[in-house]
């Protein structure tokens, strides 16, 4: 089992906490607003979009950017997965034009109230995200050059000390350690749906940003 802490407790970080509790984790979701999911009701128009049901190959060529990086999240949770997760959960589907599923309510807080449920098992913590805490791992040795340095082409300088990502500090000053730091902040949106509702975060303005840092098996360099 691993300590696993998600910063974002929005539709992405709630997934995340339900399937890594699911998995044995000891999961911890920081969240800034006191109404986690928010972004959420405002999808679809108040009804939730929830996903489109066609197979994985299709919805990517429908993707207008970067397709392929969703080749290996699709493969494994495909739309039909999402759609029998929320059923799962107790959410009545429908498919309407163009294969676009929602919620038989048309509410996007049925959709909300289902992940909340789905992540029950993993604590909510109402504190924000100011700073990542990083450590240095050691450097791993240098292979002999295959062949002489060229004077003519030195060699390229060294990047920075590879780091780790071992929490995060609150906006509170608390300090949130884990093995494992999900990212989960999303996109920017409107202020009332918790988003600052600009791009750079204090967070996110000082790091460049991944998707995810694992403490334990991923590393980030400067």
């Amino acid at each position: 089992m691993a300590k696993v802490l998600i910063v974002g407790a929005g539709a992405a970080g709630l997934m995340a906490a339900g399937a890594a509790v699911r998995q044995g984790h000891q999961v911890t979701v920081l969240e800034h607003t006191d109404k986690p999911g928010q972004k959420i009701l405002v999808t679809g128009k108040g009804r939730c979009n929830v996903t489109n049901d066609c197979p994985a190959e299709e919805f990517l060529r429908h993707v207008r950017t970067n397709p392929r990086f969703l080749y290996s999240s699709l493969g494994a949770f495909p739309p039909a997965k999402t759609m029998e997760l929320f059923e799962s959960l107790g959410v009545e589907l429908k498919v309407e034009r163009g294969r676009r599923v929602f919620p038989v309510s048309d509410k996007a807080e049925e959709i909300r109230q289902a992940l909340l449920r789905y992540a029950q098992d993993a604590e909510i913590v109402y504190d924000g995200a100011k700073k990542l805490l990083l450590e240095e791992l050691p450097p791993e040795p240098e292979a002999a050059p295959a062949v002489p340095e060229n004077t003519r082409h030195p060699k390229k300088k060294k990047a920075g000390p590879a780091l780790r990502c071992v929490g995060v500090r609150g906006t509170s000053g608390k300090e949130y350690r884990a093995d494992a730091v999900l990212v989960a902040t999303g996109g920017v949106s409107y202020p009332t749906t918790g988003s600052t509702g600009r791009p750079g975060t204090p967070l996110w303005s000082r790091y460049p940003v991944w998707s995810v840092w694992s403490a334990m098996t991923r590393t980030a360099k400067r």
